[in-house]
């Protein structure tokens, strides 16, 4: 039986590489059969530019990709050319275009000693993901209108992004996570403060969820719940879908998850997206509740989801069986269903203990990085905060903890965030402040700036009010002799607050091996005009292979860059052959109307045009190089192919198209 099994799966390898190869129709699906220029790629456009005018007043904007973007903006008018969105986005030729639209990963720190990925995006890939939001928020928005009037569920994310007569509205608080942070912490604390006997308090903690999340199952879930009617009107097919997927993967690296990178709106909106039908999941769940339960709530900021159970009575005995059996039930269902895994700082709080309830309570102020905000609850004078930042400067300063083995227990990080209130930061302009600033870090015993790692961004606003403490502080960033991923943050959060005016540290990072990449982007501050980064063709080489292939040929570019992604070089090498054979066919006239053109029709092709011997010899035995690889063929003589093997037969093409394309 498994003899025959595997030699129908021959068999159907054999027939799938055949339609492969023979297919030559303009049928196949790219991102230009859902995304649209106007609606989508223009309005992404403005949101990324909106941004960057809020950035001028919010210094949450101040980041490394927010700068750089700046310095594009004069280019911007090219993407907004609809030419530009028809030979790059609408027909996928984006994927081979690593140059102008790249991502490059680099390491950020989370509290103690953990680490983050972020994802660095060229502007017009921060563009495309942008559009591909908005398309995302065009589909849902009925569903979202639904979803917000569930009574049982209050969930925000960094951003509150809609649509109105299909336009993006922006203002301010819809792109800025504040307000609606704010709003999560004040019903938490309303919940805490009521029914406190009766009632217990779920904090879930979701593992890696960003990297965790699947697009698979959320483009599955969204044709599950989005009507029909909206389904067509938005070509929503399976067409889309697999585009979708393909999209995501692209960015993930052929893992899984959405990208993490700072002021991403878009990242925010998606992850809230998919945590809605968590909501929903999580609710089904808790309704099936037993009489001892009189009511619940689900409050939730991304996924940082509290569950609020109050009981009926003080029976321990059924609450305690009811707790018992919901975390394995939640457990077991955000894994079933959304693929989501729990980590071990899910807790339980019983309100009643007095502890659980301080516990709570302390949990609200652990602010992540990401969001900066000062105790909405405290009212205070500016001189008081001042006062307030002072002693909290001086009681890290004393404390002589390393801050990447432990949190400062004294340490209250709200206090710090009060730098960001506009009175505050008046104040750090007068000179009595800056004097007892001063007095703090060029006083008695010094200030050990490795400390300013307990709270970077407040901590350098208070560094740069001073006058002298500045030049100090870059000279202790400067004397490090290999930065680690904690220093790289330290150097750009400090960049980011002077505007990278710091041609030495700027410098200094793009020499180091983790940010090289994306320092060299950041300083060329420019759209890519000599290569695209199809292969090393120049842009108008590019720009005629988009005008005159058809679309079976930007599929193959699209395989291939995503098998080479994955390392798959055995399937990579496939589909370059069928890029390459394709282009050849379109550029040769013999060509047109052949019913058959191979590989011989190719090699003469190339002499033709007097493709030098050594490049024309390698394609011409690419085509047989593929014939023994593993994946058209169960042939006992295949074998797999290399990395090294893969890319010489790669740079060959290219050098093939480079002199095909004059």
């Amino acid at each position: 039986m498994s003899q025959t099994n595997d030699a129908k799966n021959d068999d159907k390898k054999k027939k799938d590489v055949a339609q492969d190869d023979n297919a030559r129709k303009d049928d196949t699906p790219q991102l230009g059969h859902f995304l649209d220029d106007d609606r989508h790629w223009l309005q992404a456009i403005e949101l990324l530019k909106f941004q960057l005018r809020t950035k001028k007043n919010n210094k949450h904007f101040n980041t490394l990709e927010m700068f750089y973007y700046e310095k594009l903006e004069d280019s911007f008018e090219k993407l907004e050319n609809r030419t530009y969105f028809e030979t790059r986005i609408a027909n996928n030729l984006f994927y081979g275009l690593s140059n102008e639209f790249s991502v490059v990963p680099y390491t950020i720190p989370k509290s103690n000693l953990g680490l983050r990925q972020y994802k660095f995006m060229t502007c017009p890939m921060r563009v495309l993901y942008y559009a591909i939001g908005v398309y995302l928020l065009e589909l849902v928005q009925e569903y979202l209108k639904d979803y917000r009037s569930h009574k049982h569920i209050r969930s925000n994310y960094g951003g509150n992004l809609g649509l109105e007569k299909e336009e993006l509205i922006l203002n301010p608080d819809r792109i800025y996570y504040k307000s609606y942070y704010q709003e999560f912490r004040q019903r938490l604390r309303k919940e805490i403060r009521a029914k406190t006997e009766q009632k217990v308090v779920v904090h879930l903690d979701i593992e890696n969820y960003f990297d965790e999340l699947k697009i698979p199952k959320l483009v599955e879930l969204l044709k599950q719940y989005i009507k029909e009617s909206i389904q067509k009107k938005m070509n929503y097919g399976e067409a889309t879908q697999g585009q979708l997927v393909s999209f995501f993967d692209f960015l993930a690296g052929g893992k899984s998850g959405i990208p993490q990178s700072n002021n991403n709106v878009i990242s925010s909106f998606i992850g809230h997206l998919f945590l809605t039908f968590g909501d929903l999941y999580l609710d089904n769940q808790l309704s099936k509740q037993d009489d001892s339960v009189d009511s619940y709530k689900i409050i939730r900021y991304m996924d940082d989801v509290y569950i609020s159970i109050v009981f009926k009575e003080k029976d321990s005995i059924s609450r305690t069986k009811f707790l018992h059996s919901l975390a394995p039930r939640i457990s077991d269902c955000l894994y079933e269903h959304l693929g989501l895994r729990l980590n071990l700082k899910t807790r339980l709080f019983q309100l009643k203990d007095p502890c659980d309830k301080a516990e709570l309570q302390r949990n609200l102020k652990r602010v992540s990085r990401e969001f900066e905000i000062a105790d909405e609850e405290k009212d205070e004078p500016p001189l008081d905060k001042i006062d307030n930042i002072i002693k909290q400067l001086n009681r890290l300063k004393c404390s002589g903890i390393d801050p990447y083995f432990q949190r400062h227990s004294e340490l209250d990080a709200e206090m710090l965030k009060e730098v960001y209130d506009t009175n505050v930061q008046q104040m750090l302009q007068m000179s009595t402040t800056k004097a007892r600033l001063n007095s703090v870090f060029l006083g008695s015993g010094g200030f050990d700036f490795e400390l300013v790692n307990a709270d970077p961004a407040p901590i350098i606003i208070l560094i740069l009010a001073c006058e002298v403490v500045p030049q100090e502080f870059e000279k202790f960033l400067r004397s490090k002799k290999r930065l680690t991923s904690r220093d790289i943050a330290l150097v750009l959060s400090y960049l980011c607050q002077i505007g990278f005016t710091s041609d030495g540290l700027v410098d200094r990072l793009a020499r180091n091996p983790q940010m090289e990449e994306i320092m060299k982007i950041f300083q060329d501050g420019q759209l890519p005009s000599k290569s695209l980064g199809y292969y090393e063709l120049t842009e108008a080489q590019t720009l005629k292979i988009a005008r005159c292939c058809q679309s079976y040929v930007f599929e193959q570019i699209r395989l291939r860059v995503l098998f080479e992604r994955k390392a798959e070089y055995s399937v990579a090498l496939n589909h370059l052959l069928n890029e390459i054979h394709a282009i050849c066919g379109v550029l040769d006239e013999k060509a047109k109307g052949a019913k058959k053109y191979d590989a011989d029709d190719v090699n003469d092709h190339l002499k033709s045009q007097n493709v030098p011997h050594d490049t024309r010899i390698k394609v011409w035995k690419l085509f047989d190089r593929r014939n023994k690889s593993t994946v058209p063929h169960a042939d006992p003589f295949a074998w797999a192919v290399k990395k090294d093997a893969y890319f010489d037969y790669r740079s060959h093409v290219g050098d093939c198209l480079k002199h095909l394309l004059g």
